[in-house]
C-alpha cells in the first residue's frame, strides 16, 4: 500500500516538469562517464528515439530500468543491434570505439528515463547486489507469508489471512517492480507492462488496507460515515487496477489517475484512523502508525537521496518495506496475544466459579467432556470422586453467611493442594465439590481417593467467633473402560458418597 504512494508522488512530481524535445543527443566517454552521460532523459509516450554519441576507450555497459519503457533495442548507425545482456534493467554491452548509439524505446508513459554507464565488472559487481538484496527480500516476504498463513489457519483467525495477502501482494509488486522477471523471462514484453504493475499496486492497496482495518478493528472503533468510505476506496482502487488491466492502453490513464487520487485519499484517511485508534489505545495501533511513518519518511528519503546515497535510494523502500512487514507482523502477534487474553478472561468469567478458585458447574462439565475423550483415546483409569460437605448449613446458621464462604473457599483450596494440576476440581453447586482425574492405573487413582479422604475428615477455619471445624464425605467411583456420559459417572459417584455420608453421619461435629 505505501510503495504505491511513493509512485504516485513522483508522477505528481514529475507532471510538473518541463517535457523536452523528442530526440536526445547526449555523449559518452569512458574517462568523464559521468559528467558526459545524461543522468536523466524525458521520453514521450510511443515509440521513442534517443541518439548518444559515444567515445569509449575499453567495453561498457549502457543499462537503464524498464519503469515507463515497456521494450527498449540499441543499434548502431549500420542497424545492427548491440548484444542485450541477461539482467533486471535493460542492458546493452557497448563496445570501444567512437560512434552513435540509438535507442529505440516503446514507452508507455511521457516520463523520464535514467541511463547509467559502467565498466563490465561494475556492473555486474551491481547486478549481483541487486540480485542478492532482491532475492533475499522475496525470499524473506515468502517465508512471512507461509509462516503467518499457517499460524493464521491454526487459531483460525482472519487477521493473520490479511497480513499474508498483504505481503504477498507487495512482493509480487516490488518483484516485478525491480525487474526480476526480466532475468526469468528474459525479452518478455508483457513483464515490463504498465498495467500488470498497476494491478499488483491495485492489490497491495486492497489488501493493506483490509488488513489494517481488521487488525484496528475500524468496524467498531470509527462511526460509519468514516469507516465506510475507508472500505469502499479499497474495493474501488482494486476494481479500477483490474479494469485498467483489461482495458486498451489508450484508456488506461484516466483511469489510473482516479486511481492514484484515491490512493492517496485512503492512505490519508487509514493514517487519521490510526492515530485515532493510538489516541483510543487500540492494541498494536503505535506499532501500525510506526509502520507507516517509516514508509513516509522511506519515500520522502528516495527522492532526496539520489545524488547523496545511491544504495539507499535504489534499495530504501525495499528496506523500508522489510521493516514494515516485521513491524506489522509484531502487530498482528500483539492483537492476537490481547484477543488471546481477552479470550481466556471471558473462558475464566464464563467457567470459574464466583466465589471459590475451581470450576463451576458448566465450565467443570466442559471440561470433563473432554477428558473424557482422551481416556477413551488413551485408555488409563478414570476417576471421580463427589465431595459434599457434612452440616453446611448449621455453620451459615451459628456463624453466619461469610463464614460459610469462607468455609467453602478454604475447602476449595485444599483440594487444589492435594490434587495435581491436570486434575479437574469444580464447585457443582452449594457446598458439592468434585473432582475428575486420569489416571494411569488404579494404584494411583486409590491413592488420589486416599489422600482426599484423609484431608476431608478434618477442615479447620480460624474466624473472628472461634474455630469451625467441618469434615465431608467422599464417594468415589473409578472406570477403566471407556464412557460417554459424565452424567452417569456423578451419579455413581453421588451415590457412593451418599452411602458414605450416611455410614459416618453424626461423626462431623462443629
Amino acid at each position: 500500500m505505501s510503495a504505491i504512494s511513493l509512485n504516485w508522488f513522483r508522477i505528481g512530481f514529475c507532471l510538473l516538469l518541463f517535457i523536452f524535445p523528442l530526440d536526445v543527443i547526449a555523449g559518452c566517454n569512458t574517462s568523464a562517464s559521468k559528467q558526459s552521460m545524461p543522468s536523466s532523459i524525458p521520453v514521450n509516450r510511443g515509440e521513442h528515439r534517443v541518439i548518444l554519441y559515444c567515445q569509449l576507450s575499453e567495453q561498457a555497459v549502457l543499462s537503464f530500468r524498464l519503469d515507463v519503457a515497456r521494450q527498449a533495442t540499441a543499434v548502431n548507425t549500420e542497424g545492427e543491434e548491440f548484444v542485450t545482456l541477461n539482467s533486471a534493467s535493460k542492458a546493452f554491452l557497448l563496445p570501444a570505439g567512437q560512434y552513435d548509439v540509438e535507442l529505440i524505446l516503446n514507452v508507455q508513459r511521457s516520463r523520464f528515463i535514467y541511463p547509467r554507464l559502467d565498466s563490465v565488472p561494475d556492473f555486474y559487481e551491481r547486478e549481483h547486489i541487486h540480485l542478492l538484496m532482491m532475492s533475499g527480500f522475496f525470499g524473506f516476504s515468502l517465508a512471512l507469508v507461509i509462516f503467518v498463513g499457517v499460524l493464521g489457519r491454526s487459531m483460525h483467525n482472519a487477521g493473520f489471512y490479511a497480513y499474508s495477502a498483504y505481503i504477498a501482494s507487495a512482493g509480487m509488486f516490488f518483484f516485478i517492480q525491480e525487474g526480476m522477471l526480466n532475468i526469468v523471462f528474459p525479452g518478455a514484453i508483457w513483464v515490463n507492462d504498465l498495467r500488470v504493475k498497476m494491478l499488483f499496486a491495485g492489490l497491495i492497496v486492497f489488501t493493506g488496507m483490509r488488513f489494517i482495518i481488521r487488525l484496528l478493528d475500524f468496524g467498531r472503533l470509527l462511526r460509519k460515515p468514516f469507516f465506510i468510505p475507508l472500505r469502499i476506496v479499497g474495493i474501488v482502487v482494486l476494481a479500477l487496477a483490474v479494469l485498467q488491466a483489461i482495458l486498451p492502453e489508450n484508456l488506461t490513464l484516466q483511469y489510473s489517475s482516479f486511481m492514484g487520487t484515491l490512493t492517496l485519499a485512503g492512505i490519508a484517511g487509514i493514517v487519521g484512523a490510526t492515530v485515532f485508534a493510538v489516541k483510543m489505545r487500540v492494541p498494536a495501533a503505535k506499532l501500525v502508525l510506526v509502520s507507516l511513518l517509516v514508509m513516509f519518511f522511506s519515500m520522502v528519503l528516495r527522492v532526496y537521496l539520489h545524488d547523496i546515497n545511491p544504495f539507499l535510494h535504489r534499495y530504501g523502500l525495499v528496506i523500508a518495506v522489510t521493516i514494515e512487514a516485521v513491524l506489522l507482523a509484531v502487530a498482528v502477534s500483539e492483537k492476537v496475544r490481547q484477543l488471546n487474553i481477552d479470550r481466556t478472561r471471558a473462558f475464566r468469567d464464563a467457567s470459574y466459579d464466583s466465589l471459590c478458585p475451581v470450576l463451576n458447574r458448566r465450565g467443570w462439565e466442559t471440561a470433563a467432556d473432554r477428558m473424557l475423550t482422551r481416556h477413551a483415546r488413551e485408555g488409563g483409569v478414570l476417576t471421580l470422586l463427589f465431595i459434599d460437605l457434612d452440616r453446611f448449613k448449621q455453620v451459615n446458621d451459628r456463624y453466619g453467611h461469610a463464614t460459610g464462604d469462607a468455609t467453602l473457599m478454604k475447602v476449595a483450596t485444599s483440594l487444589k493442594a492435594v490434587c495435581r494440576e491436570r486434575d479437574l476440581i469444580g464447585r457443582y453447586g452449594g457446598d458439592e465439590f468434585v473432582v475428575l482425574s486420569h489416571c494411569p492405573d488404579r494404584q494411583q487413582s486409590q491413592r488420589l481417593f486416599e489422600r482426599l479422604q484423609s484431608r476431608c475428615q478434618s477442615f479447620m477455619l480460624n474466624t473472628e467467633s472461634g474455630s469451625v471445624r467441618i469434615s465431608a464425605s467422599v464417594g468415589c467411583y473409578a472406570v477403566e473402560k471407556p464412557h460417554h456420559s459424565i452424567q452417569m459417572l456423578l451419579k455413581q459417584a453421588d451415590a457412593n458418597m451418599y452411602e458414605h455420608k450416611q455410614a459416618s453421619k453424626g461423626t462431623s461435629t462443629l
